[in-house]
């Protein structure tokens, strides 16, 4: 449970400069919270299930809109991937644009 904590400590620390400084300087401070709230929330849940370790998914969220980028190991994580994130509070779509790498293959493919 620490290592967990350790690893969601690491991920909030990291996402707090992902907003373009240009962009960050016309919203409100809520609008960013709020966007930030929904990155922790959905790379939390990416990062609970161990066994399917999606922590290589990068989430950048703005106006409550959820980008997914990286590579996953097969189509159902990218598809639950994204399920995680529909189902989380306040987001309102979600842009996949994970890549499955299978196994054995020389490169990713995205659908």
């Amino acid at each position: 449970m620490k290592r967990l904590a350790w690893v969601l400590a690491i991920v909030i620390a990291l996402s707090g400069g992902v907003a373009p400084v240009a962009y960050a300087a016309d919203r409100t401070l809520g609008e960013r919270v709020d966007d930030a709230k929904i990155t922790t929330a959905v790379k939390t849940k990416l990062v609970a299930d161990k066994v399917k370790n999606l922590i290589n998914v990068n989430v950048d969220t703005q106006d409550g809109v959820v980008h997914l980028k990286g590579t996953v190991p097969t189509e159902q994580d990218r598809m639950e991937a994204e399920h995680l994130a529909r189902t989380t509070n306040g987001v309102r779509e979600v842009k996949n644009d994970l890549t499955v790498r299978e196994s054995g293959a020389a490169s990713p493919r995205t659908r």
